[in-house]
């Protein structure tokens, strides 16, 4: 590597003398990727008389490496026991504590560091000086070895390019490549829009409050596909927190819980109905005494503290949610599962069992039960530790920040960025869950801009009398199909290293929608107004190539060359979506109030001088043309159109809207008719 290019510089071993450890730090090359592998073992000391040495639980072993001609650095570090979010350090010493990713931009060119979870050991990096320090550690006592992979980097011209290929490679070596996203299947019962009972009720949760609000939900319209059933309905001593049924609590589901499911199915045609729970069953276990304590014994056991949980074994693991989940199933009819809490796993297991086998024992039983039983229908939660993360063998949508907070003053901008962010980490493994949110909310477009780019699920959580349709429609079909992205949203490249959150700036994620782009921009400071732009350099693919970036809300499109800017401006608590669209000579765009307009075309058929769409309900539909049309019909009947013409210098073209008036309540086709030659 050249002398402007990132340069990292590794030891060949780490010597601990007190206690006579030699670890042997191997790196393994493949093009532009490579793998740090540590391994070694205590040597017991001459004369064999004295204690047993251990390696320290916590602190492992650890090295620091090396780094020149970093010009810009992101990490994403673990803040929380339960989740990630980023950082932008000026330099190496300020990465955090517990970062599990830092990518490196310098002489052109990226890096991805990627901590690896491994078989027993986590990796967690820091800044040390002018290196990073690398600590790999086990979380149980009585360990005097390691052997297990710690790092993988890759290199390259493209950022997202390299945070996938080091997921890809390490996978690769850990024997799981079957756990990267695009090999996992999106579960189809999500593609549907959700209701969830959280916000709207908290632990109060009710047979009553629920069917309420699924009245509201039926005046108004809302096709909501699954409603899930949060935290408060299960019978547990909710003081100590513990589990003591498997079915609901009596006093808010007096019928039990297959009673209100069965209301809310036949009653309000909800398709599908899922419940919360922990992955401890409750917060802090089951109650030993109790009916749950009883029936899922033989897949617990009991921590030195007395409190009772699953065991950390394959077997027992499944064998605990294997029971519950067919008593969820068969007598309550549950479609899928919320499973919460998942990094209490090495919490709990703290000194008893490694990293990465207590985790991959939990999380695997627990996927083979929701596979068997829910279609692998489950949303993972509170989970972003590297041990469950690099742990899920087959559940495709994860959590990827802390809650959404609506009492919260600009809960907003910690959401946006931490869900854009951690996408480059936990998006190389899963569909990422960017949380339920209010369409009634001072932050409601901001919302409903983030989940239109995130690829992942999207339901609301409104209280009773709440729910605004006239937010959460833009954002779905007819039938209540979500409008969803092909990808994960992620921060454009102008993005990546600067945080927007500190004022005065846009955050830009962006995603892909067939060969679109989808570019969603916020305001995340508390000024009036933000001015912000989109450049083709500011997504990864576009170079060399003609486009036409569209304005949802203006409804306006303009061509984009390679060295123009398509400015706009952002008020207080707002937010944009942008389409960025291959410039041809017809160019299909879709329902002009859905916030990713092509989604409301259901299929689209282009002859010589006749195109052909069949659009869902909606007011108006556009298209861009080079030519202008004779005619345009809308179920066969002759239909006016207005046009205007595109801005920007590299192109000739005009775009046309056309009031779809009656025949678009329920959907229909839209033909545009050209002359020949």
């Amino acid at each position: 590597m050249g002398k402007e290019e990132i340069c990292l510089e590794f030891p060949e071993q780490i010597q601990k003398e007190a206690f006579s450890l030699t670890c042997r730090i191997a790196v393994k090359e493949q093009g532009d990727l490579k793998a740090v592998w540590l391994s070694g073992r205590i040597r017991p000391a001459q004369p064999l008389f004295g204690p047993q040495i251990y390696l320290d639980p916590h602190e492992g072993v650890s090295f620091t490496m090396g780094v020149r001609g970093v010009e810009k650095l992101l990490a994403i570090y673990q803040h929380k026991d339960w989740w990630l979010r980023p950082a932008f350090p000026a330099r190496t010493a300020q990465i955090p504590a517990r970062t599990q990713l830092v990518l490196m931009k310098g002489g052109g060119r990226y890096l991805a560091l990627l901590a690896v979870c491994g078989r027993e050991y986590r990796t967690d990096l820091e800044g040390a000086g002018e290196g990073i320090r690398v600590t790999a550690s086990s979380n149980c006592a009585g360990k005097n070895e390691i052997d297990d992979v710690s790092l993988v980097c890759a290199f390259g011209n493209d950022p997202y390019e390299c945070c996938h290929n080091a997921a890809a490679y390490a996978l690769a070596l850990l024997g799981r490549p079957s756990m990267l996203r695009e090999r996992r299947r999106y579960p189809p019962m999500l593609e549907k829009l959700g209701w969830c009972s959280w916000d709207a009720f908290y632990q109060k949760v009710s047979r009553q409050g629920i069917l309420e609000k699924l009245e509201e939900l039926k005046k108004k319209r809302v096709p909501v596909g699954w409603v899930l059933i949060d935290d408060g309905w299960l019978d547990a001593d909710y003081e100590i927190q513990t589990l003591k049924g498997l079915d609901a609590a009596a006093d808010k589901f007096p019928e039990g819980l297959s009673e209100c499911v069965r209301r809310m199915k036949e009653e309000y045609g909800i398709a599908h109905v899922g419940v919360w729970h922990a992955v401890m069953g409750y917060w802090n276990g089951m109650e030993p005494e109790s009916e749950a304590g009883r029936l899922l014994s033989g897949g617990t056991c009991v921590l030195p503290d007395g409190r009772n949980i699953p065991a950390a074994e394959e077997g027992k693991a499944f064998r605990f949610y294997d029971t519950w989940h067919r008593y969820l199933r068969n007598e309550c009819g549950i479609d899928f599962v919320k499973v919460d809490g998942q990094s209490a796993i090495s919490l709990f297991y703290e000194g008893r069992k490694e990293y990465g086998k207590a985790s991959a024992a939990v999380q695997t039983g627990l996927n083979a039960s929701a596979a068997l039983h829910f279609d692998n229908n489950i949303i993972n939660c509170m989970g972003m530790a590297p041990e469950d993360m690099w742990n899920r063998p087959s559940s495709a949508i994860a959590r990827s920040s802390d809650d959404f907070v609506p009492q919260v003053p600009h809960g907003f901008w910690e959401h946006a960025l931490q869900n854009g962010y951690n996408s480059l980490l936990q998006g190389q493994f899963y569909w990422g869950d960017w949380d339920m949110f209010w369409s009634s909310h001072a932050e409601n477009r901001q919302n409903a801009v983030l989940r239109a780019v995130s690829g992942g699920p999207v339901y609301i959580s409104d209280p009773v009398g709440e729910t605004d349709p006239e937010v959460i429609l833009p954002l779905i079909r007819a039938d209540g199909t979500v409008i969803r992205c092909d990808g994960v949203g992620m921060p454009t490249l102008d993005c990546l290293f600067e945080n927007a959150a500190s004022g005065g700036k846009a955050l830009k994620l962006f995603n892909r929608y067939g060969e679109n782009y989808v570019v969603a921009a916020f305001s995340m400071g508390e000024e009036k107004s933000v001015r912000a732009g989109i450049r083709l350099s500011d997504l990864p693919g576009t170079g060399g190539g003609r486009w036409i970036v569209y304005d949802q809300r203006k409804q306006e499109a303009a061509f984009l060359a390679e060295d123009e800017e398509f400015a706009f401006e952002l008020g207080e608590n707002d937010a944009g979506l942008f389409l960025l669209m291959p410039a041809k000579d017809f160019v299909p765009v879709g329902i002009l109030e859905k916030l990713i307009c092509p989604g409301g075309i259901l299929f689209y058929r282009e002859f010589l001088t006749r195109k052909i769409l069949s659009l869902d309900e909606g007011e108006r539909a556009g298209f861009l043309s080079a030519k202008r049309p004779e005619r345009v019909l809308i179920d066969g009947r002759e239909a006016a159109f207005e046009e205007k013409p595109c801005a920007g210098a590299t192109g000739e073209a005009d775009f046309y809207t056309v009031s779809l008036g009656d025949a678009g309540r329920e959907g229909c086709l839209m033909e545009v008719l050209f002359s020949e030659g």
